[in-house]
């Protein structure tokens, strides 16, 4: 029992676990040890597809689709619409994602043999972001708690206090807080209590210089209390720069590369009922910890200080 209390995912530092300068561009990707990073590295330098990460729905499954936005966003105009997905959770319960724009998608974006896979405020400026978690009944799509919706103002029209509170802000390389690009559903089995499970979605923040890039992951664990789908916790979960350099007398330009991971792991202690978690680093001699226990107050994680 207490082997299966311990749960892990990729998570982020703000000191670099590590850094190392290789000869040219070609040498990056063998320095990036996380499977995280180097699906998201391949597809922002080749275009390499990445795995579904929220089981998006066809555009040309008119029933499916119609029916969530129903659910979750009835007045919007499907030419506004940028993703639905439905995927699979626990028991006959799935997570539906939802993402709306204020203007509709660009056609290159949004093709008829397409599907709704796009959440990005580099596509489109942000309308809405809903998640939900649905059940099935009588051949029907129900709602099993109240969903999580966030309702967004036009970017020119949006406060920094308002982006920093969202559920889905992170801060770039730049140190500028964004709202970021959805990437995937973790429904890695996030157990908070006996009755209570989580599932995390994860989102990301690019930033692009001349030679070469950064991006940071975060994720929020979500959680349904008292009826209603909640944000509970919310933590980095990577970061990767790749900074180009001084250039050799081949005309190849050195890299330097840095990235920093953690593994998330829910603890066998409980505060007020709910598991403790431990965000704790990896591949270091002297890993840092942090500890974050049930605020029921807050009805949310928040970080416990040492005494």
């Amino acid at each position: 029992m207490f082997q299966k209390m311990f749960l892990s995912a990729v998570l982020f530092s703000c000191v670099f676990a590590q850094a190392k300068t290789v000869r040219s561009l070609d040498q990056v990707s063998g320095e990036i040890h996380s499977n995280e990073i180097a699906a998201e590295y391949d597809y922002q330098m080749s275009g390499t597809a990445k795995p579904d990460g929220f089981g998006s729905v066809a555009r040309s499954d008119g029933a499916t689709a119609n029916a969530l936005v129903k659910l979750l966003a009835p007045q919007t105009k499907t030419a506004n619409i940028g993703l639905i997905g439905l995927r699979k959770w626990q028991g006959n319960q799935y997570i539906a994602s939802f993402c709306a724009y204020h203007e509709p998608m660009k056609w290159e974006y949004a093709t008829e043999k397409s599907r709704y896979v796009h959440c990005s405020n580099n596509t489109q400026t942000y309308r809405q972001i809903t998640f939900a978690v649905v059940e099935q009944k009588n051949g029907a799509w129900q709602l099993a708690a109240e969903p999580y919706t966030e309702m967004f103002k036009p970017q020119n029209r949006q406060t920094e206090r308002n982006v920093r509170r969202s559920a889905f802000s992170l801060e770039n390389r730049d140190g500028d807080t964004v709202i970021g690009k959805m990437d995937r559903l973790d429904l890695a089995p996030y157990r908070l209590n006996r009755n209570t499970r989580a599932f995390g979605v994860r989102y990301t923040a690019h930033v692009g210089y001349a030679g070469g890039g950064a991006m940071n992951q975060a994720m929020t664990l979500f959680a349904v209390l008292n009826g209603k789908l909640k944000p509970v916790l919310t933590v980095n979960t990577y970061q990767f720069a790749d900074l180009a350099g001084d250039w050799n007398p081949d005309s190849t330009r050195q890299h330097h590369v840095e990235s920093a991971e953690y593994i998330l792991k829910m603890s066998p202690k409980q505060t007020h009922g709910f598991y403790n978690i431990v965000w704790r680093e990896t591949r270091s001699r002297r890993p840092q910890q942090k500890t974050f226990t049930w605020q029921p107050a807050k009805q949310r994680y928040v970080e416990s200080k040492s005494r």
